[in-house]
């Protein structure tokens, strides 16, 4: 297939693309929120961080230390900008969090939140896992998804389960 086609995601990611799905629509509501009205963008804000804590910090555990070890050998340079942009959007969740704390407009950083987390998630479905499925064998990218559902299970989730919380 041609960079960029579509193509059927392996059963062994499709647990994290569906935590991509979520947090597009995570950094969606940020976005919106962002360019609104500063009342109501701290209601969105909390929603978010919530979120970061109960899903998107499993999620990126996940990746640190199942996926990309795996693609490491595939594809250095991706995985190095992956755990870089984690290390950013990290950063990005302490300073929206610390502009709550102290009371002030968090719109800014929810904006940049936003931004990054839709182009981090668009990176690694179109480049990424495109790349993991054609580059790796599929007893590799089995033995991910049995790697990555026992890391799951020790936080607790069902394999296969999104880390998404109601």
């Amino acid at each position: 297939l041609p960079p960029g086609a579509n193509r059927r995601r392996d059963p062994a990611l499709v647990p994290l693309s569906q935590d991509h799905r979520h947090a597009l629509g995570q950094a969606l509501r940020l976005r919106d929120a962002a360019a609104g009205p500063a009342e109501g963008a701290a209601a969105v804000a909390k929603a978010f961080l919530d979120h970061w804590r109960s899903a998107m910090q499993g999620h990126f555990a996940d990746e640190e230390d199942v996926l990309f070890p795996a693609l490491e050998g595939a594809d250095s340079e991706g995985v190095a900008r992956l755990r870089a942009e984690h290390v950013e959007i990290a950063d990005l969740v302490a300073r929206l969090a610390a502009a709550l704390d102290v009371g002030e407009d968090p719109r800014e950083p929810m904006a940049e939140i936003g931004w990054l987390v839709h182009d981090h998630v668009r990176y690694e479905e179109r480049a990424l896992f495109e790349g993991a499925q054609a580059r790796l064998s599929a007893d590799a990218l089995a033995g991910v998804g049995r790697a990555l559902a026992a890391h799951r299970s020790a936080r607790g989730l069902a394999p296969g389960c999104p880390t998404r919380t109601a």
